[in-house]
């Protein structure tokens, strides 16, 4: 049994994003959407759609009841009677756009903003998690890097994942070859010079040019080196091994709350092996339901759903692209983005450690596009 005191690192995490009311008592449900269990390499390949994010969360109140009742809710969406667990698929389909024609995703997200619910996520956008060790290892073996202030390596980590991104069969091919994120000591050379290969070009992108030429620097102090140390003995072509992370993430954060997930066996059982203790008492305080008897995380599974079409939009679509879009929604997709905005900030301001992303800078500007 492995023991993960809640405190540790917690209070300076809170501390350091200026957290606020991470220890009131709330009820936390959670669905999740494109969970593919693990992130890695196969025959060379990746084996998930990288275009497409881990969404973890879904509906929060604070404290442990309440009188709101989603019943009245799925009553009014008149679905057919056959149905008996509401899920994103039974309200809208399509891209994100036509999902923001759908008059049920309207009654909806109507509903929520009128009740004391929020939405509580973790946004993960897995190619960016898998790569940003490039950088963080190349950070660590230099001391003059080791100046650099957060925001200022994310623009790194963020120029050498878009490189990457935009060249991904090459990025693959190369990850498979040397194992990634396991290289092997005498082949960091080789690999960190491929990697340069292909960012290079990049630096004469006029937005790109500072983070590429630093990128490319710190890289080549790395070769000198010979040693990256969050991309050495780890388990070759394994990314990520499993999302449970995400889960325990919430549970050591949110220790006085109750959380409630969907029945997902595989991180049911990985997390069976943890014992979470809060100074020297053991937390009982999360179990995995049935979705089919709980509508809170039924209506869990709908907003990740719309999550999920609304992330990959982003990652999937221009600054420019998404501007001309959200310029020319008709009146029903207008009110129904308004009012996920409405939704999402009325979250942020409850509590901002609802809403965790884990996703590069380019996504997060986009988003603001959106959701501004």
């Amino acid at each position: 049994m492995n023991i993960i005191n809640v405190n540790e690192q917690r209070d300076f995490m809170i501390e350091f994003q200026g957290l606020e009311n991470m220890d009131v008592n709330y009820t936390f449900y959670y669905d999740e959407t494109n969970n593919g269990r693990k992130f890695h390499l196969a025959d060379g390949r990746f084996n998930i759609s990288i275009d497409q994010n881990f969404i973890l969360g879904g509906i929060v109140y604070e404290g442990q009841s309440n009188d709101i009742e989603p019943t009245e809710l799925f009553q009014r969406l008149d679905l057919q009677k056959t149905i008996n667990e509401v899920k994103f698929k039974h309200i809208a389909s399509g891209d994100f756009i036509n999902v923001l024609k759908s008059k049920k995703i309207n009654l909806i997200l109507k509903w929520m903003a009128s009740k004391k619910l929020y939405l509580h996520y973790t946004n993960l956008n897995p190619l960016y998690f898998g790569i940003v060790d490039i950088i963080d290892s190349a950070i660590v073996s230099s001391e003059t890097t080791k100046a650099f202030d957060m925001g200022y390596a994310n623009h790194v980590k963020n120029e050498l994942y878009t490189a990457l991104n935009d060249n991904i069969e090459k990025t693959e091919e190369i990850f498979f070859q040397y194992g990634y994120p396991s290289i092997d000591e005498n082949k960091i050379v080789e690999f960190l010079d491929d990697i340069i290969e292909i960012i290079e070009p990049y630096r004469y992108i006029r937005k790109s040019h500072l983070g590429i030429e630093t990128a490319i620097q710190i890289l080549k102090a790395s070769k000198r080196n010979k040693s990256m140390a969050f991309i050495q003995d780890e388990t070759k072509h394994v990314l990520m091994q499993d999302y449970s992370p995400f889960y325990i993430q919430p549970l050591r954060m949110f220790k006085n709350s109750m959380h409630y997930f969907d029945r997902e066996d595989h991180i049911e059982k990985i997390l069976k092996q943890y014992k979470f203790v809060d100074e020297k008492k053991q937390l009982d305080h999360y179990r995995f339901i049935d979705s089919k008897s709980n509508e809170f995380i039924q209506l869990s599974d709908i907003m990740m759903g719309l999550l999920g079409k609304l992330y990959a939009f982003i990652r999937r679509s221009s600054e420019e692209d998404i501007k001309y879009i959200i310029s020319n929604l008709g009146e029903l997709e207008k009110e129904n983005l308004n009012l996920l905005n409405e939704i999402t900030w009325k979250s942020h301001e409850k509590c901002k450690g609802f809403l965790l992303k884990i996703t590069s800078d380019d996504e997060r500007i986009k988003e603001q596009i959106v959701l501004p």
